[in-house]
């Protein structure tokens, strides 16, 4: 085989040309897919192209972009992804295609096929990361124009993201040019095309290509240190100060945070000056620390933390298989922007070798604490917020996952728990404890755990004078929540010690606000989405176990203790169905009375359903509902009790006709009210009593 091949190269260029000309003009696509291989093999086994590159490149590009339907039945089974990728390998496979290609993919990136774009985009991505600058030089504006329309004016997401692609690897292709003194830099070149086109979008937030213009700069700026570098220092003095001066500051924080982020991920030049690689290693250290400590200070915002979490959690996976370029303290990385991780609970698997493999051989003199060490740092809150992290990676794991050192584990984050003065900290340690909780086998072992805990945040929350009875509420309702949604037997006595405490002199309000805890879906644990054990109907199960003692509860309570319960009542009934909510109609009608406006909310919403279909209870309670309606409609919430209103029009016309009068009187204050949407409600609500009792009416 060697020997054939030896004499074939032997040929030089004719074989080449004999090459072309056997291709030249074929269809079937069998045959191109072996054409394609063979001009792919000719490539890069070194044969002799001379004078018939050319001829090679265009007998191979004619067919560029594919276009085949396969035929139905096709026995062949040739899809057309084959052929792309056979093609995009020859296309791909020399610099010396480069005069010729670049300009096609110009061209082609014109077209008005989607899938044509797409594969010009992705095409030029394979070839870029071969090229060198002199091959592209030539290219660059034509090449930019091209870009920036594809992200501009794109209506597709797919092209958008490999319009994105293809800058970040043209942006790395000029990043490994060597400069020297008659050299043009072509990175700096680039660099002041995409500026120009796209910095002054970033000073009109209110305009459509504020967005494109950023993930343009982002891309770019991904792509190496010089490149980060260059472009941040552009524009992040004037983003500085739209930030301090406009009022679209949030839009601006989120662009400087992607700039930031951009910049931990750029990868190192290919320079072939060790001196100033081990310069610029160091100076992009001290701009990631920099970055870093920007991105601890803004990231308090929901928003930036979900464009930066699995950026982050990227970097540590690079510091863990150490492709991380310089000198980076992962344990200054994670203190310094723990703010950053708290969030981040569907990604942070990625990290989780981190933290439960106990791996830190990576790290000198490993400075880097297993899971059980992160939770040992004390109480000082800047080491102890790594439970944040820890909380994302242990409680997304699927089930069927063992967490190495689970029972030691359990017992730091209890002790954190309890004992921490650092509220996300302790709240995050509780949930995290709740997590493993949730997910842990049935057994002797489980209920040991879970009795033993009950009796501590129970003894904490028996004593008036605990310094740390609201981290031993943190921890048991998070418990409960995690052993309610599994039917856990041990969930009653955590629930009867939190029907207790509504009243508590300091922790009554506290508990009401902790049934809704118990009823609502939580974002980043104990959900499908993290594998926790969630059954179905759990809200409705807690409500038939334990109404009674609500109710038993509100009775027995002095005056002054009874608006908790009505606040407990309100969140549990607005996670459930109607039919449940019927059977707590006197305690509805009763929280209506308390002057806290989100139980008077809340019990409005449950209301609006039932009254669409009265049960016949709820009928023959129509003198007190009517009143306690009309008493709410000019004040905080009285959006919610016009609508109630109004659907109290479509009772029985004989139950309510006594009531027209009345309700058209006080219907008249809110129709002259300053805001739209309740002069609306009232026109409507008004309209339809309006019209009860006329002979035309309903």
């Amino acid at each position: 085989m060697e020997t054939r091949e030896a004499e074939l190269k032997g040929l030089g260029a004719d074989f080449v040309f004999g090459f072309v000309q056997s291709m030249d003009g074929e269809r079937d696509p069998r045959n191109l897919l072996l054409a394609f291989q063979i001009a792919k093999n000719i490539i890069h086994r070194g044969y002799d192209l001379g004078k018939f590159t050319e001829e090679l490149f265009e007998v191979t590009s004619c067919y560029f972009p594919i276009d085949f339907t396969p035929p139905a039945n096709d026995p062949h089974g040739i899809t057309k992804e084959e052929l792309i990728e056979a093609l995009r390998a020859v296309l791909s496979g020399t610099p010396k295609f480069a005069e010729f290609l670049l300009p096609l993919i110009i061209e082609k990136l014109d077209s008005d096929v989607q899938s044509a774009k797409l594969d010009s985009l992705q095409t030029l991505t394979a070839c870029l990361s071969q090229y060198e600058h002199k091959d592209v030089a030539e290219f660059l504006e034509g090449l930019w124009t091209s870009l920036r329309r594809e992200v501009f004016q794109t209506s597709s997401e797919r092209i958008e993201s490999a319009g994105l692609a293809a800058l970040t690897t043209l942006t790395s292709c000029l990043s490994r040019s060597v400069l020297n003194s008659d050299s043009e830099d072509s990175l700096s070149t680039f660099l002041d095309l995409v500026l120009k086109d796209c910095k002054h979008h970033l000073c009109e937030p209110d305009l459509k290509l504020v967005w494109p213009s950023a993930k343009l700069l982002q891309a770019a700026c991904s792509a190496s240190n010089r490149a980060s570098h260059i472009i941040t220092a552009a524009v992040m003095p004037s983003l500085i100060d739209q930030y301090s001066s406009r009022t679209q500051a949030p839009v601006i924080l989120i662009i400087m945070t992607n700039l930031f982020l951009s910049s931990l991920l750029c990868s190192e030049p290919m320079d072939q000056d060790n001196n100033r690689v081990a310069s610029e290693q160091y100076s992009h250290h001290a701009v990631r620390q920099r970055c870093l400590s920007a991105l601890a200070a803004v990231s308090t915002q929901p928003s930036i933390v979900r464009e930066s979490t699995p950026v982050l959690l990227e970097v540590l996976s690079s510091a863990h298989t150490g492709n991380l370029s310089g000198k980076m303290d992962p344990c200054g990385f994670l203190s310094g922007c723990f703010h950053v991780v708290r969030l981040a609970g569907q990604t942070a698997s990625r990290a989780v070798s981190l933290f439960l493999d106990g791996d830190v051989s990576f790290l000198p003199d490993n400075s880097f604490p297993s899971h059980i060490q992160l939770l040992k740092q004390g109480d000082s809150w800047s080491q102890s917020q790594m439970v944040c992290l820890l909380m994302g990676c242990v409680c997304s794991l699927p089930r069927s996952v063992e967490v190495p050192q689970i029972d030691q584990l359990l017992s730091q984050l209890e002790e954190m728990s309890c004992t921490c003065s650092h509220p996300l900290s302790y709240t995050s340690a509780a949930k995290c404890f709740a997590g493993l909780v949730n997910k842990r086998s049935q057994g002797d072992s489980l209920d040991s755990l879970i009795q033993r805990t009950t009796k501590r945040v129970c003894s904490e929350l028996d004593s008036t004078s605990s310094p740390v009875r609201t981290q031993a509420f943190t921890l048991m309702i998070w418990v409960a929540k995690a052993l309610l949604l599994r039917y856990h037997p041990l969930s009653t006595a955590l629930t009867d010690k939190l029907f207790s405490l509504l009243g508590d002199a300091d922790l009554g309000a506290m508990a009401a606000d902790g049934f809704s805890l118990l009823m609502s879906d939580s974002a980043d644990v104990l959900n499908r989405g993290c594998h926790a054990d969630v059954r179905i109907m759990y809200r409705q199960r807690f409500f038939s176990e334990n109404s009674a003692k609500l109710v038993q509860g509100f009775n027995a309570a002095p005056q002054e203790k009874k608006p908790n319960y009505l606040k407990a009542l309100s969140n549990i009934v607005n996670k459930l169905p109607k039919q449940e909510t019927v059977l707590l109609l006197s305690l509805l009608l009763e929280a209506l009375l308390c002057p806290d406006q989100g139980v008077q909310l809340s019990t409005l919403s449950c209301l609006e359903p039932v009254l669409i279909n009265p049960p016949p209870a709820l009928i023959q309670q129509l003198e007190a509902l009517v009143s306690r309606l009309l008493a709410l409609i000019c004040s905080s919430v009285r959006i919610a009790s016009l609508r109630c209103i109004h659907a109290l029009s479509r009772f029985p016309e004989h139950e309510i006709l006594p009531f027209r009068a009345r309700v058209l009187r006080a219907l008249a204050r809110p129709l002259d009210d300053k805001k739209r949407l309740v002069r609306s409600e009232a026109v409507q609500a008004r309209g339809e009593w309006f019209l009860l009792g006329s002979p035309g009416g309903r």
